[in-house]
């Protein structure tokens, strides 16, 4: 998977694990990844602004490698511009650009941000879609958000294209920075037309908290049919390391996989998850 370990001895899945695994990983890790660093940024503009008390018509700031900037920098004047530039060095995480067109501030229900793309690559792949962030405003302290994924690629197992859409709702906490993936949901199709379906489990939702660069709890599911059959089941346990659930802030997570095929497979895995950053 992500720099798995060795499955123990099982008996056949009756359908490529490997493959099916990787696709999913990748499917749960960029989307949210993106969306993650779209919601921060629309945080980021918004606190400086206020702390710097700006108002200019170009305000631009950098946090670790990534440089920010926003027009027109105010808290009162929209439609706001935000790029977000990750710069060119492979070695990170994220090279490219994001670029957010926010109709209104994203504290207020109604408001939307449009986002797009710039050579913005992840993981080696291109990052695509027509995808927007839609406040619903702020409840119990928590500002809800939904973000909508459109005409989405990446690149899967053996560098073969996955085509996806699918739709997030978060509740960040503004008194403890925890940001909650309420509930997720991501449909796809692979180059060998394999129909890949994420969803989050409503008892333990995905978070991630303000001292931590990965989640550190939740899990997902993922559903696989291959030729219109239900084949395969992944689950993606966050809060599992190798001493057990420690919930603690560490990449490590485990992936159970099943087969609707073979009743009597079952596979475990520990893998790695992807740094927040």
């Amino acid at each position: 998977m992500n720099s798995c370990v060795k499955e123990s001895k099982a008996p056949d899945a009756g359908f490529n694990v490997t493959e099916t695994g990787v696709n999913s990983t990748q499917l749960l890790e960029a989307p949210l990844d993106v969306f993650l660093q779209a919601d921060r940024a629309i945080r980021l503009q918004r606190d400086s602004i206020v702390a710097r008390n700006i108002n200019q018509s170009t305000f631009s700031f950098k946090i670790g490698y990534i440089n920010f900037t926003v027009s027109p920098a105010d808290t009162v004047t929209f439609p706001k511009t935000v790029t977000v530039d990750f710069g060119t060095d492979t070695s990170k995480s994220y090279t490219g650009k994001m670029v957010l067109k926010m109709t209104g501030k994203m504290r207020t229900n109604g408001s939307y941000c449009a986002i797009t793309y710039i050579n913005l690559i992840t993981g080696k792949s291109l990052i695509s879609g027509t995808d927007t962030i839609i406040s619903s405003g702020v409840n119990n302290g928590n500002v809800i958000s939904r973000y909508n994924m459109h005409g989405g690629k990446l690149l899967g197992y053996g560098s073969k294209n996955i085509n996806y859409a699918g739709r997030v709702i978060s509740k960040f906490n503004l008194s403890t920075g925890t940001n909650v993936l309420d509930s997720v949901e991501i449909n796809a199709t692979d180059a060998n037309q394999w129909v890949y379906k994420l969803y989050s489990i409503p008892v333990i939702k995905l978070q991630i908290t303000s001292d931590c660069n990965y989640f550190n709890a939740g899990g997902i599911v993922t559903d696989i049919k291959i030729n219109n059959v239900l084949t395969g089941y992944f689950g993606f346990d966050f809060g599992f390391n190798q001493n057990g659930y420690t919930y603690a802030c560490d990449a490590d997570g485990a992936i159970y996989s099943s087969s609707y095929i073979n009743k009597n497979y079952q596979g475990q895995f520990i893998f790695l998850a992807k740094k927040f950053q």
